[in-house]
């Protein structure tokens, strides 16, 4: 792929930004000026069809999506951060992606960006995806009552996260509720056992 000038790559956010629809326009230029305020240094060029905020030393910190009904912010490395007021709404089982969701201008809340932006630029490039082992993992309830009933809870918490997203994973595809109920009783069963997922 051909790597484009400066100027091409300024020329293709500006017409992101002005092609986008209405409702996420306002919410763009919000998101913009977080940026701007967290980080003058933070930078947009043009990758994957989206301006992608880069800053020297650390490398890629966000990027902004525009979507039919929505809007998304996202941290590259957003699982190495605090999210203390809870603004993380989806890539929840990513690696290393987080990212806000907007679908109107007054969810953006300009403070809390700058506050999470200016954590993302301290973060160093790449070291996400290294400590992804350490990502946790939504339960349902159903299966974390099943493995506290068996008292297995703690051994699943110790699994690898690939092998806990996994069993979560074929736990939650099961269409029918008595599959379910079955995948649960084994799930519960193999844990016990200290078999992974395979």
């Amino acid at each position: 792929m051909a790597t484009l000038t400066p100027a091409q790559s300024e020329e293709k956010i500006e017409a992101f930004f002005a092609n986008a629809p209405a409702f996420a326009q306002p919410i763009c230029a919000k998101i913009r000026q977080a940026i701007a305020t967290a980080d003058p240094e933070l930078k947009p060029s043009w990758k994957w069809n989206a301006p992608v905020y880069e800053k020297p030393g650390a490398g890629m910190v966000c990027a902004i999506g525009v979507f039919k009904q929505h809007v998304n912010l996202s941290f590259m490395q957003g699982a190495l951060l605090p999210d203390p007021h809870q603004l993380f709404t989806s890539s929840q089982d990513a690696k290393a992606m987080r990212s806000v969701k907007f679908t109107e201008a007054s969810q953006v809340q300009e403070p809390l960006l700058v506050e999470y932006l200016k954590a993302a630029t301290q973060l160093k490039p790449g070291t996400a995806a290294k400590s992804a082992e350490r990502n946790t993992i939504d339960l349902p309830d159903d299966l974390k009552q099943a493995l506290t009933q068996a008292g297995q809870l703690e051994n699943f918490e110790k699994m690898a996260y690939t092998h806990r997203k996994e069993y979560v994973r074929w736990v939650t595809e099961a269409k029918r509720a008595e599959t379910r109920t079955s995948r649960l009783q084994k799930t519960v069963e193999r844990i016990s056992e200290g078999k992974k997922f395979s």
